[in-house]
């Protein structure tokens, strides 16, 4: 009897310790907060530009009808103002050869360059683009002077990191003391600045 006992209350006890252990827990505590979180971005201002830059001269740009011929232009026309020209007896002519230069206006070479800097800016205000060149020289000394050069894109307002402004630039060269053929070599110098 005593075993009966003993076994009843194992059982009982088993019961009991399994239905604590399979009961539902208490409710569980939660509790929420934001946070600050303070993240800055400095300012940035990055410009991309090529190295070099080559060019030749557009022919149609001098005014005059060349055709092209091996690695040159050449052309041909007859006296504008006197086609005809009459000699003495005594050799002397009754006009000469009109010495006006056919190639127009040498001195205001216009040229551009479609693209030549790329600016990155995260600035809140606008992006100021100031280009300056030195004059082209080539071996022999003879020059090209740059009259002036202007951006093609200035005081844009700030593109942002992801995509950039495009701009490049209009020269105005004079061409007067380039009297020989040639490369000419300069440096045009790129300044970006925001305020």
């Amino acid at each position: 009897m005593k075993n009966k006992i003993l076994a009843i209350a194992a059982t009982a006890g088993t019961a009991i310790l399994g239905s604590s252990v399979f009961s539902t827990p208490a409710q569980a505590l939660t509790q929420t907060q934001d946070v600050t979180i303070n993240y800055t971005v400095p300012e940035i201002l990055y410009l991309r530009t090529f190295q070099t830059v080559n060019m030749t001269l557009d022919a149609n740009l001098l005014g005059a009808t060349l055709t092209a011929q091996g690695s040159g232009f050449v052309g041909k026309d007859y006296d504008p103002t006197n086609a005809t020209v009459t000699i003495d007896v005594t050799g002397n002519a009754d006009v000469t050869l009109d010495q006006t230069s056919p190639f127009g206006n040498l001195a205001a070479i216009q040229q551009s360059i479609p693209e030549l800097y790329a600016v990155w800016s995260n600035s809140t205000g606008t992006v100021d683009v100031n280009l300056t060149s030195t004059p082209l020289t080539e071996v022999g000394g003879k020059t090209i002077a740059v009259n002036s050069i202007t951006p093609t894109v200035d005081n844009f307002a700030a593109p942002g990191l992801d995509t950039p402004q495009i701009g490049g630039a209009d020269l105005d060269l004079d061409l007067t003391n380039a009297t020989v053929m040639g490369i000419y070599t300069g440096t045009i110098t790129v300044d970006v600045s925001t305020p």
